[in-house]
């Protein structure tokens, strides 16, 4: 099992070098939960449109239908609520647009003309892009009501890596050539990009990434090998081009929004593996890794995502260590997250072994010691304005 999903992420990365390679993904992602068809879309906010939209189907018939009548989908305003790699069936989409969300959707085109037609009867929704301009989706259409959680598990697993995926593709998107994307296209990117070996050995590093490094402000080079002055910055990188290089399904989210400082505009760095990439031969046999870095402010960060960022932490982790910053008590986070305390103790045991920290104290003391002035979030304003104002993070 663990080799075939090593495949599928396999077939997701080498996305970022040829679009057209989604369809094949998109299929090995669907067939990992019986999927009928399974679609992948990057919306721009500002525009209404869709700057990427790739399916898989093996009913050409049901794929032209579906391109037809999706813009019938009632969903489409509330997509921004959809929790990052947190995937769930449409009844969360019901319940996000209110009590006639059920009765909206299937007095709807799509539903009277797709889903009744080709008898798909739920499907698995996941957010998998969330920027200022950018919201990007997997949709996995399935001909079954009741979805296990462990089909949930699955494609939640998979959702860090579609978004790191689609985040570089993003980034290339206007620059994009079909033969030269690591050459030529590269040198004249605004981002940085320097490609290292799995001990962090600058193999290339195209203009933008030269001027980083001449300035010595976000990365540097020592000894030849990549390094970040922020220590916490340069832990994460180096963490994720070792897993990258190890074992790509246990990368997760680590290596995605890295900050690489603690300015109120951090530049971050997104960390590709290559050890299994077909682009690998192109570039240099020993070549691990593509690290992004991507310009200061193109990435709105809360003070606990850049946290989450540095350290790896999982969804559920990062909700846990939010509470802390709250100061709230094992107990009072056990009861905003309806679970039992023993629950609450092994994701903090897990959050302390990610951080190097071993109690509460010490972990609240690290956020607010590395915690950028970023902007904050709704809900952590509104946590601050509460009784526990003095515990936020800075």
């Amino acid at each position: 099992m663990e080799h075939e999903i090593s495949g599928v992420i396999g077939a997701i990365y080498d996305c970022v070098a040829d679009e057209d390679l989604w369809p094949q993904a998109l299929r090995l992602i669907g067939n990992q939960v019986d999927g009928f068809l399974t679609t992948v879309a990057v919306f721009d906010t500002t525009t209404q449109t869709a700057r990427l939209a790739q399916v898989a189907c093996d009913d050409s018939r049901a794929i032209e239908v579906l391109m037809q009548y999706a813009r019938e989908v009632p969903f489409y305003h509330l997509l921004h609520l959809m929790e990052i790699d947190q995937p769930g069936p449409l009844e969360r989409m019901f319940a996000l647009y209110g009590s006639d969300g059920e009765k909206v959707w299937k007095e709807g085109g799509l539903y009277r003309n797709f889903h009744s037609r080709f008898g798909v009867h739920n499907s698995i929704d996941m957010a998998v892009l969330k920027r200022p301009t950018r919201i990007g989706t997997i949709n996995i259409s399935v001909k079954y009501a009741d979805i296990s959680r462990d089909r949930l598990d699955l494609v939640g697993l998979l959702g860090p890596h579609i978004r790191r995926s689609l985040t570089i593709q993003d980034m290339l998107e206007m620059e994009r050539a079909e033969t030269r994307i690591f050459h030529d296209i590269l040198e004249g990117l605004e981002h940085g990009v320097v490609i290292v070996s799995d001990t962090m050995e600058v193999l290339y590093a195209n203009a933008a990434a030269e001027r980083h490094i001449r300035e010595k402000a976000v990365v540097s080079v020592t000894g030849g090998r990549l390094a970040a002055p922020f220590p916490v910055a340069h832990t994460a990188l180096t963490r994720a081009v070792s897993l990258g290089v190890a074992d790509e399904v246990s990368l997760g989210g680590s290596g995605i929004d890295v900050p690489l400082g603690t300015t109120s505009r951090p530049a971050v760095a997104h960390v590709m593996p290559l050890a299994r990439r077909s682009i690998r031969n192109r570039i240099e046999t020993r070549a691990a890794a593509a690290i992004f870095i991507a310009a200061a402010g193109t990435v709105i960060q809360t003070a606990i995502e850049a946290i989450a960022a540095l350290f790896a932490l999982t969804s559920a982790e990062k909700r846990v260590a939010n509470y802390v910053s709250e100061g709230m008590t094992r107990h009072e986070i056990a009861q905003a997250q309806g679970v039992t305390e023993g629950t609450v103790k092994s994701q903090l045991s897990a959050i302390y072994d990610k951080t190097g920290t071993s109690d509460q104290r010490s972990l609240q003391s690290l956020m607010m010691e590395l915690s950028p002035p970023v902007s904050r979030s709704r809900s952590e304003s509104a946590a601050c304005s509460g009784a526990r104002k003095q515990h936020c993070l800075p």
